[in-house]
């Protein structure tokens, strides 16, 4: 009999294995009695997946209890329904995930309300907490758990005004209690808790929930404790009692609270003249709009913050006239940083007697010749400095580098030339680091900062180096300079591997032969120098550096 040849047997036969390779078809990793893990061998836990293959009540309990995988006894937990069996899962599993699984299938309330008395997992006693109904069962859980946290997560489930308030009158933890006050919708049972509770946040958390003002505006006016007072002041409404209490209160510090509040103008401005307490005059002139009545307070308050705060809000001549006048310092540099007239900040700059003021002053004019006078003569080197900063005279800028006895100051000006070749000089003379510096930064001639990196100044061609672009040159400091700082800094700047292999054999600094390694792209080179260098933070980076090298892609040949 022959035999008869299919010419599509070996299409089939290959199809069905290439199926089963496919990635939508995950190798089995597991298959035991009641249980099949499928997911990716490489990956391993990142595409785990379990399946529960039986039903058995039994073996689903002996998978759940034993199962060393914690993911496979968790899909086991999910498909049980011996409740028994759950609550002990939910005592005993080293795994906070499946006992939280095993509470999921609970039902009995009582055998709840013990996970939530007893468990040792804050997260198993909350998974419990959500799946119970009861108002009475929530109250008890919010007196008595020993978890403050699983008290407050109780409360926030209590719809009863009555127990919430009952909590906020006897819980022992406060924080609990003031969780409660703030579920509490009842006006009268809050205006009980805020009159009678021994705890002063309590009652403060029931005054902020209390909408009545006529409630309010007893305890803004009459209840002893001035904290109680506060926070019904920033409840109440009216202005008519905000208004008795700016005027009548006996606390400076709780009229100052009303009088923040008030709108009316014509009582801001009464206020503002009458009160004893300057913080409540303060408070007043930060409200009141009338630029006129403002300069009054500015021009006449005896206290120099209440005449700074009404200050702030004006504009015009009266600013001038406050720089010129008023005695205090505070006074004068609120007018002085509002001030545009010229001749005031001249006057301001060249005679005020307070050193801000007149640091303000040179800040903002425009007058050279001032300017130029304060930058070179001013007893103050913070006013001199502020000056030199507004200077553009090149003259009077070299002047003060050359001259000048304070670095600082000497800085500043440097930092404010353009000519190249007087910045090459100051960049080799200067006898400080932060003005030398100051000078190679303004540089911008290649050509020059090459002649600084080439100077017997180690530190200026360290300051030059940072700045030049010439890779021959760089590649050339990177090899020669004396100065291994200076190799290292002009290293940073090569792309050359040829040069940067040179250096990481050769240089005599294990230093800057480190930072070369760090650049090496040749794992051929990095070898070698893991064989042959002495120094072992040169190996060690050569070593991390090839590993780094290894882990990574392949780049094709061009």
């Amino acid at each position: 009999m022959s035999k008869i040849y299919n010419p599509f047997a070996f299409l089939i036969i290959a199809g069905a294995i290439l199926s089963l390779l496919a990635p939508g078809c995950a190798p089995t990793l597991r298959k035991t009695s009641g249980v099949r893990v499928t997911g990716d061998i490489v990956k391993g836990d990142q595409e785990r997946n379990v399946s529960i293959t039986t039903r058995n009540q039994d073996l689903l309990a002996s998978i759940a209890l034993t199962d060393p995988e914690e993911d496979v006894r968790e899909a086991a937990v999910k498909r049980m329904t011996n409740q028994v069996i759950l609550e002990k899962i939910a005592a005993v599993d080293s795994s906070r995930n499946v006992r939280v699984s095993a509470v999921s299938s609970l039902k009995n309330t009582e055998t709840l309300i013990n996970i939530v008395a007893t468990n040792s997992e804050p997260l198993v006693r909350l998974a419990a907490l959500e799946k119970i109904k009861t108002d009475p069962a929530f109250f008890d859980i919010a007196m008595n758990n020993s978890d403050a946290m699983i008290r407050c997560a109780a409360v926030e489930k209590i719809k009863s005004n009555n127990l919430l308030a009952e909590i906020a009158m006897t819980n022992s933890e406060s924080f609990v209690r003031i969780t409660a006050v703030s579920r509490i919708t009842k006006q009268k049972l809050l205006t009980n808790i805020a009159q009678t509770n021994s705890d002063l946040l309590v009652r403060r958390a029931a005054i902020r929930q209390i909408t009545s003002q006529p409630v309010l505006a007893q305890f803004a006016l009459h209840d002893p404790d001035r904290d109680i007072r506060k926070t019904a002041i920033e409840q109440v409404a009216s202005q008519d009692l905000l208004a008795t209490i700016a005027e009548r209160d006996p606390d400076p510090f709780i009229r100052y609270l009303a009088t923040q509040r008030i709108n009316n103008e014509h009582l801001l401005l009464k206020i503002a003249a009458a009160d004893p307490s300057p913080l409540v005059r303060k408070a007043a002139a930060s409200r009141i709009k009338s630029e006129k009545d403002l300069a009054d307070i500015a021009r006449t308050d005896p206290d120099e913050e209440v005449r700074a705060t009404a200050a702030k809000e004006l504009k015009g001549e009266i600013l001038a006239d406050l720089l010129l006048n008023d005695s205090s310092a505070i006074v004068r540099l609120t007018a002085v940083q509002k001030v545009f007239n010229e001749d005031a900040l001249k006057d301001a700059l060249i005679f005020d007697e307070d050193t801000g003021v007149r640091m303000a002053a040179a800040a903002k004019i425009n007058d050279k010749a001032v300017i130029t006078a304060a930058a070179l003569s001013d007893e103050d080197d913070g006013v001199r400095l502020q000056a030199i900063n507004r200077l553009t005279d090149q003259a009077i800028l070299e002047d003060i580098v050359s001259r000048d006895s304070r670095h600082e100051l000497r800085a500043a000006a440097a930092a404010r030339l353009i000519d190249q070749n007087v910045l090459k000089k100051v960049a080799l003379s200067d006898s400080h680091r932060t003005v030398r510096q100051a000078a190679i930064e303004r540089i911008t001639d290649q050509s020059i900062l090459e002649e600084l990196a080439r100077n017997s100044n180690a530190a200026v061609r360290l300051l030059a180096i940072n700045k030049l672009t010439n890779k021959r040159i760089l590649s050339d400091i990177a090899r020669n300079d004396p100065y291994s700082p200076a190799r290292k800094a002009a290293l940073e700047q090569v792309a050359d591997q040829l040069v940067i292999k040179e250096i990481a054999i050769d240089d005599i600094d294990p230093a800057v032969r480190k930072a070369a390694v760090k650049k090496i792209s040749d794992t051929e080179t990095l070898t070698k120098i893991i064989s042959r260098d002495t120094d072992p933070t040169v190996v060690a980076e050569a070593k991390a550096r090839l590993k780094l090298l290894d882990s990574m892609p392949l780049r094709p040949v061009p």
